[in-house]
């Protein structure tokens, strides 16, 4: 009997670890904050503006554009507009965006 109990619990330690690691996979966040230096070029610099937390509220392009700017990513306004839309909006979907004062902002999924 004291074999089979122990059987039973090392099934259920290992049913634990698997479940576990299949969460992890799941609800792990889209972006995983690294150090400032890994991220390169301006796709890139989006993915720092969001592991910093910058976009958990709703930001015009062109205030996206200016933290950028602060932060060493020098683009023009332009393509920071057309990468956040097509890229980080439709293709990734890590950002959605809403309409306030008749500006559009962008913003994380949650």
């Amino acid at each position: 009997m004291n074999d089979r109990i122990k059987a039973l619990e090392k099934k259920l330690q290992e049913h634990e670890r698997r479940i576990s690691e299949l969460e992890k996979a799941i609800f792990v966040k889209k972006i995983k904050p690294k150090e400032k230096q890994e991220y390169k070029g301006l796709s890139g610099g989006i993915e720092y503006l969001i592991s910093k937390e910058f976009l958990n509220t709703p930001r015009s392009v062109k205030e996206i554009y200016e933290e950028l700017r602060k932060e060493g990513y020098h683009y023009p306004e332009k393509s920071v507009h057309k990468l956040l839309s097509v890229d980080f909006m439709t293709k990734r979907k890590i950002l959605t965006r809403i309409k306030e004062n008749n500006v559009w902002k962008y913003v994380t999924r949650k």
